[in-house]
């Protein structure tokens, strides 16, 4: 220690100033250090959301099963998909499906044949929100699905891309009156006649349903109407 004292006393004005400069920036250098390591050691790992989706606390089973969905903690799936199935809290529920779909889509979409009813509405639900683009699948499983979610899935075929999609669907003489109906209201408004009015035709000719070909023929005539303008 007399050493260092004799050796700091023997220095200059401007070398005293430069050795304290060192000595804080050799401080500063530590303390980021510590800082850093410190930061390092408490940062959240798989392990630390899948212990969180088992807390009791709403809050934080939210924050573990949103975390694993969004990093796609593969070994968090069952887990998060018991909760999905037995949770009541249907913000939970909204959450695990999201999480769900992040981690495997294709599981996600094995809940759109659910036996129970909210788990159904909030898959259909998160699949849109995932991407308003995967209506085309659930389009294609048209037919497999009850009035209810027929008529949602229509709510999104209200436009002129789904034509011809939402002519076989008004073609289906198997389908319930109210889904072709609603088809044919949407192809009524956003429907080209000119492109379609030869099968309008065609259906109201062969229609044995005698309250869909009134329908039909109200919707004809309602569209040759508005083409003449």
């Amino acid at each position: 220690m007399e050493k260092i004292k004799k050796f700091y006393l023997s220095l200059s004005k401007e070398w005293r100033i430069s050795f304290w400069v060192c000595i804080g920036l050799i401080f500063l250098t530590i303390l980021r250090l510590s800082i850093w390591s410190a930061r390092k050691s408490i940062t959240p790992t798989p392990k630390t959301f899948i212990k969180q989706i088992k807390s009791e606390n709403k809050n934080e089973r939210k924050y573990g099963i949103y975390n694993a969905g969004n990093l796609k903690i593969k070994e968090a799936l069952p887990e998060i998909e018991e909760i999905f199935q037995k949770d009541p809290d249907e913000e939970i529920k909204r959450v695990c499906a999201w999480s769900i779909g992040q981690i495997d889509f294709n599981k996600l979409l094995t809940y759109l044949d659910s036996s129970d009813r909210k788990i159904k509405e909030i898959t259909f639900e998160t699949i849109l929100k995932i991407d308003k683009k995967n209506i085309d699948y659930l389009i294609d499983r048209f037919d497999k699905e009850d009035t209810e979610t027929k008529l949602k899935i229509l709510a999104y075929m209200n436009s002129p891309n789904y034509q011809d999609k939402l002519l076989k669907i008004v073609e289906n003489d198997k389908e319930e009156i109210p889904i072709r109906k609603e088809a044919l209201n949407i192809l009524k408004e956003k429907g080209n006649f000119a492109e379609i009015e030869t099968s309008l035709w065609a259906l109201y000719y062969n229609e044995q349903n005698d309250e869909m070909k009134n329908y039909v023929y109200q919707v004809i005539k309602e569209m040759q109407k508005r083409s003449k303008k």
